[in-house]
């Protein structure tokens, strides 16, 4: 799974750094995610094929006190795991929603997404 993917942009969760239709290139990740960076992942048992976050927590952090009631029987994100959100903190799904995100589950990430 080396290279690069096209991926569309589906609903403002990410809204300003994208906007719902815009047509990104992925580059399939051959290490751990990063914090800050953008990322697309699948989600079991959605509608939509992928869903594009921002990571918050990669594995050893603490867990972002937002997400601590929404996991408290956990202090910090477990190895092969990372925590995501997105921009738009009005209008999106995050880990309190989606859990934690396997890293299996990554499909790529998006350069130059700041």
């Amino acid at each position: 799974m080396i290279g690069w993917f096209r991926v569309i942009v589906r609903g403002n969760s990410m809204s300003p750094t994208l906007r719902d239709g815009q047509r990104l290139l992925a580059r399939r990740l051959r290490r751990d995610p990063r914090r800050r960076e953008v990322i697309v992942f699948r989600v079991a048992d959605e509608q939509l094929p992928h869903r594009i976050k921002r990571v918050v927590a990669v594995a050893g952090d603490p867990l972002p006190d937002w997400l601590v009631p929404a996991l408290p029987d956990m202090s910090h994100v477990p190895a092969d795991h990372v925590a995501v959100a997105g921009d738009n903190t009005t209008r999106s799904q995050d880990s309190r929603q989606l859990g934690l995100i396997a890293c299996r589950d990554i499909l790529g990430a998006v350069p130059g997404a700041r």
